[in-house]
Protein backbone atom coordinates (compact mmCIF):
# COMPACT_ATOMS: atom_id res chain seq x y z
CA UNK A 1 0.00 0.00 0.00
CA UNK A 2 2.94 2.11 1.01
CA UNK A 3 4.50 1.65 -2.53
CA UNK A 4 1.12 2.53 -4.58
CA UNK A 5 1.03 5.60 -2.24
CA UNK A 6 4.49 6.45 -3.36
CA UNK A 7 3.62 5.92 -7.34
CA UNK A 8 0.36 8.31 -7.10
CA UNK A 9 2.48 10.84 -5.20
CA UNK A 10 5.12 10.64 -8.24
CA UNK A 11 2.07 10.67 -10.88
CA UNK A 12 0.45 13.82 -9.29
CA UNK A 13 4.29 15.46 -9.41
CA UNK A 14 4.43 14.82 -13.08
CA UNK A 15 0.98 15.72 -13.69
CA UNK A 16 1.54 18.90 -11.90
CA UNK A 17 4.91 19.60 -14.09
CA UNK A 18 3.15 19.11 -17.01
CA UNK A 19 0.31 21.93 -16.05
CA UNK A 20 2.86 24.33 -15.69
CA UNK A 21 4.76 23.80 -18.67
CA UNK A 22 1.34 23.59 -20.69
CA UNK A 23 0.26 26.85 -19.57
CA UNK A 24 3.19 28.50 -20.07
CA UNK A 25 3.11 27.03 -23.77
CA UNK A 26 -0.44 28.30 -24.63
CA UNK A 27 0.12 31.74 -23.32
CA UNK A 28 3.20 31.61 -26.52
CA UNK A 29 0.94 30.18 -28.68
CA UNK A 30 -2.81 32.47 -28.23
CA UNK A 31 -0.50 35.38 -28.52
CA UNK A 32 1.27 34.62 -31.69
CA UNK A 33 -1.89 33.37 -33.32
CA UNK A 34 -3.07 37.31 -32.46
CA UNK A 35 -0.07 38.80 -33.69
CA UNK A 36 0.24 36.69 -36.66
CA UNK A 37 -3.42 35.67 -38.14
CA UNK A 38 -2.27 32.09 -38.50
CA UNK A 39 -5.32 29.58 -38.98
CA UNK A 40 -2.67 26.58 -38.02
CA UNK A 41 -1.14 28.54 -35.06
CA UNK A 42 -4.79 29.62 -34.05
CA UNK A 43 -5.87 26.41 -34.42
CA UNK A 44 -2.40 24.75 -32.45
CA UNK A 45 -3.47 27.44 -29.57
CA UNK A 46 -6.82 25.86 -29.16
CA UNK A 47 -5.44 22.49 -28.60
CA UNK A 48 -2.98 23.73 -26.01
CA UNK A 49 -5.82 25.74 -24.70
CA UNK A 50 -7.31 22.49 -24.10
CA UNK A 51 -4.20 20.71 -22.80
CA UNK A 52 -5.10 23.40 -19.77
CA UNK A 53 -7.96 22.00 -18.67
CA UNK A 54 -6.65 18.42 -19.52
CA UNK A 55 -4.11 18.31 -17.22
CA UNK A 56 -5.34 20.04 -14.69
CA UNK A 57 -8.15 16.90 -14.92
CA UNK A 58 -5.24 14.57 -15.13
CA UNK A 59 -3.88 16.06 -11.54
CA UNK A 60 -7.71 15.58 -10.31
CA UNK A 61 -8.21 12.04 -11.44
CA UNK A 62 -4.35 11.37 -10.11
CA UNK A 63 -5.38 12.29 -6.64
CA UNK A 64 -9.26 10.25 -6.92
CA UNK A 65 -7.37 7.06 -8.15
CA UNK A 66 -4.53 7.06 -4.72
CA UNK A 67 -7.47 7.41 -2.52
CA UNK A 68 -8.02 3.90 -0.81
CA UNK A 69 -10.50 1.48 -1.07
CA UNK A 70 -13.80 2.25 0.52
CA UNK A 71 -17.46 0.85 1.37
CA UNK A 72 -18.98 2.50 -1.97
CA UNK A 73 -15.34 1.40 -3.97
CA UNK A 74 -14.26 -1.77 -2.67
CA UNK A 75 -11.38 -2.55 -5.29
CA UNK A 76 -10.14 1.34 -5.16
CA UNK A 77 -10.72 4.25 -7.12
CA UNK A 78 -8.02 3.49 -9.88
CA UNK A 79 -10.76 3.98 -13.16
CA UNK A 80 -10.96 7.62 -12.16
CA UNK A 81 -7.75 7.77 -13.97
CA UNK A 82 -9.14 5.59 -17.18
CA UNK A 83 -12.16 7.46 -16.77
CA UNK A 84 -10.08 10.87 -17.22
CA UNK A 85 -7.84 9.77 -20.45
CA UNK A 86 -11.22 8.84 -22.26
CA UNK A 87 -13.00 11.87 -21.65
CA UNK A 88 -9.65 13.78 -22.38
CA UNK A 89 -9.96 12.13 -25.89
CA UNK A 90 -12.89 12.94 -26.47
CA UNK A 91 -12.28 16.50 -26.08
CA UNK A 92 -9.49 16.37 -28.34
CA UNK A 93 -11.78 14.64 -30.93
CA UNK A 94 -14.26 17.75 -30.67
CA UNK A 95 -12.00 20.39 -30.90
CA UNK A 96 -9.87 18.47 -34.05
CA UNK A 97 -13.22 18.64 -35.56
CA UNK A 98 -13.49 22.81 -34.78
CA UNK A 99 -10.35 23.42 -35.72
CA UNK A 100 -10.74 21.03 -39.27
CA UNK A 101 -14.11 23.28 -39.65
CA UNK A 102 -12.05 26.53 -39.07
CA UNK A 103 -9.54 26.00 -41.39
CA UNK A 104 -11.87 25.08 -44.37
CA UNK A 105 -13.10 28.16 -43.95
CA UNK A 106 -9.70 29.73 -44.51
CA UNK A 107 -9.15 27.43 -47.34
CA UNK A 108 -12.50 28.73 -48.77
CA UNK A 109 -11.27 32.46 -47.95
CA UNK A 110 -7.22 32.67 -47.95
CA UNK A 111 -5.36 35.77 -46.61
CA UNK A 112 -1.58 36.79 -46.08
CA UNK A 113 -0.18 36.31 -42.39
CA UNK A 114 2.99 37.01 -40.44
CA UNK A 115 4.63 33.67 -39.90
CA UNK A 116 7.60 34.96 -37.50
CA UNK A 117 5.71 34.87 -34.58
CA UNK A 118 4.18 32.20 -35.45
CA UNK A 119 7.69 30.26 -36.32
CA UNK A 120 9.19 31.34 -32.67
CA UNK A 121 6.31 30.25 -30.75
CA UNK A 122 6.18 26.89 -32.78
CA UNK A 123 9.39 26.01 -32.12
CA UNK A 124 9.32 27.04 -28.15
CA UNK A 125 5.95 24.75 -27.73
CA UNK A 126 7.88 22.04 -29.67
CA UNK A 127 11.27 21.81 -27.43
CA UNK A 128 9.38 22.45 -24.32
CA UNK A 129 7.07 19.91 -24.76
CA UNK A 130 9.93 17.31 -25.82
CA UNK A 131 11.14 18.16 -22.28
CA UNK A 132 7.89 17.75 -20.25
CA UNK A 133 7.76 14.39 -22.48
CA UNK A 134 10.69 12.96 -21.68
CA UNK A 135 10.38 13.27 -18.02
CA UNK A 136 6.69 11.92 -18.18
CA UNK A 137 7.76 8.55 -19.66
CA UNK A 138 10.78 8.17 -17.50
CA UNK A 139 8.49 8.91 -14.22
CA UNK A 140 5.63 6.92 -15.83
CA UNK A 141 8.08 3.63 -16.13
CA UNK A 142 7.54 3.71 -12.13
CA UNK A 143 4.14 4.87 -11.42
CA UNK A 144 2.21 3.33 -14.47
CA UNK A 145 -0.61 5.84 -14.15
CA UNK A 146 -3.09 5.44 -17.31
CA UNK A 147 -3.75 9.48 -16.71
CA UNK A 148 0.24 10.38 -17.21
CA UNK A 149 0.20 7.74 -20.20
CA UNK A 150 -2.93 9.79 -21.67
CA UNK A 151 -1.39 13.26 -20.94
CA UNK A 152 1.99 11.66 -22.50
CA UNK A 153 -0.11 10.80 -25.49
CA UNK A 154 -1.81 14.54 -25.91
CA UNK A 155 1.77 15.82 -25.69
CA UNK A 156 3.28 13.85 -28.13
CA UNK A 157 0.37 14.76 -30.48
CA UNK A 158 0.58 18.56 -30.03
CA UNK A 159 4.58 18.17 -30.26
CA UNK A 160 3.55 16.53 -33.62
CA UNK A 161 1.48 19.12 -34.90
CA UNK A 162 3.74 21.66 -33.74
CA UNK A 163 6.69 20.86 -35.86
CA UNK A 164 4.77 20.22 -38.78
CA UNK A 165 3.11 23.56 -38.39
CA UNK A 166 6.40 25.20 -38.21
CA UNK A 167 7.75 23.28 -41.31
CA UNK A 168 4.48 24.51 -42.65
CA UNK A 169 5.05 28.26 -41.89
CA UNK A 170 8.82 28.18 -43.02
CA UNK A 171 7.60 26.76 -46.24
CA UNK A 172 4.92 29.78 -46.17
CA UNK A 173 7.33 32.35 -45.92
CA UNK A 174 9.48 31.10 -48.98
CA UNK A 175 6.56 30.63 -51.49
CA UNK A 176 4.16 33.39 -50.03
CA UNK A 177 0.75 30.11 -51.34
CA UNK A 178 -1.97 31.53 -48.81
CA UNK A 179 -3.79 28.00 -48.71
CA UNK A 180 -1.02 26.85 -47.44
CA UNK A 181 -1.57 27.51 -43.64
CA UNK A 182 -5.30 26.00 -43.46
CA UNK A 183 -4.23 22.86 -45.21
CA UNK A 184 -1.23 22.37 -42.45
CA UNK A 185 -3.76 23.08 -40.13
CA UNK A 186 -6.01 20.33 -41.38
CA UNK A 187 -3.05 17.61 -41.64
CA UNK A 188 -2.18 17.88 -38.02
CA UNK A 189 -5.30 18.34 -36.70
CA UNK A 190 -6.03 14.95 -38.07
CA UNK A 191 -2.90 13.67 -36.69
CA UNK A 192 -3.91 15.12 -33.29
CA UNK A 193 -7.42 12.83 -33.68
CA UNK A 194 -5.21 9.80 -34.72
CA UNK A 195 -3.19 9.71 -31.88
CA UNK A 196 -6.52 10.81 -29.96
CA UNK A 197 -8.49 7.30 -31.10
CA UNK A 198 -5.88 5.16 -30.37
CA UNK A 199 -5.56 6.15 -26.79
CA UNK A 200 -9.30 6.01 -26.34
CA UNK A 201 -9.20 2.63 -27.93
CA UNK A 202 -6.24 1.61 -25.27
CA UNK A 203 -8.59 2.77 -22.17
CA UNK A 204 -11.79 1.14 -23.14
CA UNK A 205 -10.39 -2.43 -22.22
CA UNK A 206 -9.63 -1.26 -18.39
CA UNK A 207 -12.89 0.35 -18.65
CA UNK A 208 -14.76 -2.81 -19.59
CA UNK A 209 -13.34 -4.65 -16.85
CA UNK A 210 -11.07 -6.24 -19.63
CA UNK A 211 -8.40 -9.32 -18.46
CA UNK A 212 -4.69 -9.07 -17.86
CA UNK A 213 -2.40 -8.75 -21.14
CA UNK A 214 -1.57 -12.18 -22.47
CA UNK A 215 2.23 -12.17 -21.24
CA UNK A 216 0.06 -11.60 -17.39
CA UNK A 217 -1.97 -14.46 -18.26
CA UNK A 218 1.04 -16.96 -19.16
CA UNK A 219 3.17 -16.10 -16.33
CA UNK A 220 0.15 -16.81 -14.03
CA UNK A 221 -0.97 -20.51 -15.98
CA UNK A 222 2.55 -21.11 -15.59
CA UNK A 223 2.70 -20.58 -11.65
CA UNK A 224 -0.70 -22.92 -11.29
CA UNK A 225 1.22 -25.72 -13.38
CA UNK A 226 4.24 -25.75 -11.63
CA UNK A 227 2.53 -26.27 -8.16
CA UNK A 228 3.39 -29.83 -7.00
CA UNK A 229 -0.51 -29.56 -4.94
CA UNK A 230 -2.51 -27.82 -7.91
CA UNK A 231 -4.37 -30.63 -9.85
CA UNK A 232 -6.25 -28.45 -12.06
CA UNK A 233 -8.37 -24.78 -11.86
CA UNK A 234 -11.24 -22.97 -13.59
CA UNK A 235 -13.44 -19.85 -13.20
CA UNK A 236 -10.05 -17.75 -13.59
CA UNK A 237 -11.25 -13.51 -13.54
CA UNK A 238 -8.64 -11.30 -13.72
CA UNK A 239 -9.32 -7.19 -14.17
CA UNK A 240 -6.75 -4.39 -13.44
CA UNK A 241 -8.08 -1.10 -12.62
CA UNK A 242 -4.21 1.57 -12.21
CA UNK A 243 -1.84 -0.10 -10.69
CA UNK A 244 -4.16 -2.64 -9.03
CA UNK A 245 -4.50 -6.14 -10.40
CA UNK A 246 -7.23 -8.42 -9.11
CA UNK A 247 -7.21 -12.46 -9.76
CA UNK A 248 -9.32 -15.02 -8.79
CA UNK A 249 -10.10 -18.28 -8.90
CA UNK A 250 -11.19 -22.02 -8.15
CA UNK A 251 -7.98 -24.51 -7.66
CA UNK A 252 -8.83 -27.84 -7.18
CA UNK A 253 -7.05 -30.11 -4.48
CA UNK A 254 -6.27 -33.37 -3.71
CA UNK A 255 -9.93 -34.82 -1.83
CA UNK A 256 -7.77 -36.34 0.82
CA UNK A 257 -6.18 -32.99 2.13
CA UNK A 258 -7.73 -31.92 5.54
CA UNK A 259 -9.65 -28.02 5.49
CA UNK A 260 -6.75 -26.73 7.36
CA UNK A 261 -4.32 -28.00 5.06
CA UNK A 262 -6.51 -27.01 1.82
CA UNK A 263 -6.68 -23.40 3.26
CA UNK A 264 -2.60 -23.20 3.58
CA UNK A 265 -2.14 -24.42 0.54
CA UNK A 266 -4.91 -22.02 -1.34
CA UNK A 267 -3.02 -19.15 0.99
CA UNK A 268 0.47 -20.35 -0.58
CA UNK A 269 -1.09 -20.06 -4.43
CA UNK A 270 -2.02 -16.75 -3.33
CA UNK A 271 1.09 -15.58 -2.47
CA UNK A 272 2.74 -16.95 -5.55
CA UNK A 273 0.40 -15.98 -7.90
CA UNK A 274 0.31 -12.28 -6.35
CA UNK A 275 4.25 -12.27 -6.47
CA UNK A 276 4.66 -13.33 -10.18
CA UNK A 277 2.09 -10.69 -11.15
CA UNK A 278 3.88 -7.53 -9.22
CA UNK A 279 1.86 -7.43 -6.05
CA UNK A 280 -1.68 -8.84 -7.52
CA UNK A 281 -4.87 -9.24 -5.11
CA UNK A 282 -5.34 -12.83 -5.73
CA UNK A 283 -8.30 -14.64 -4.06
CA UNK A 284 -8.38 -18.67 -4.10
CA UNK A 285 -11.57 -20.81 -3.62
CA UNK A 286 -10.70 -24.54 -3.52
CA UNK A 287 -12.15 -27.25 -4.36
CA UNK A 288 -12.18 -31.26 -4.30
CA UNK A 289 -11.02 -32.62 -7.56
CA UNK A 290 -12.35 -35.46 -7.30
CA UNK A 291 -15.61 -34.07 -6.25
CA UNK A 292 -15.58 -31.34 -8.41
CA UNK A 293 -14.80 -33.84 -11.29
CA UNK A 294 -18.30 -35.79 -10.83
CA UNK A 295 -19.95 -32.72 -10.34
CA UNK A 296 -19.10 -31.49 -13.73
CA UNK A 297 -19.82 -34.54 -15.60
CA UNK A 298 -23.06 -34.35 -14.07
CA UNK A 299 -23.50 -31.00 -15.03
CA UNK A 300 -22.33 -32.17 -18.48
CA UNK A 301 -24.85 -35.12 -19.02
CA UNK A 302 -27.65 -33.01 -17.99
CA UNK A 303 -27.04 -30.17 -20.57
Amino acid sequence: MAETGGKSKLALKAAVVSLIATLLVVAVKLVAAALSGSVSVLAEGLQSLLDVFMSILSVWAIRIAAAPPDEDHPYGHGKAEYLSSAFQMLIVLAASALIIFMAVQRLANPREIEVGWGIYAMGFAAVVNIAVITYLRRVNRTAKSAALEGETEHLRGDTLASGGILVGLIAYSLIGWQPLDPIIAIIFTGFSGYYAVRQLRKVIHPLMDGALPASQMEALNKELDSHPEVRGHHRLRTRFTGNHLFVSLHVLLDDDLSFVKAHDIAEEIEAALGASLGGAQVTVHYEPYEAEMVHQAAEHHDS
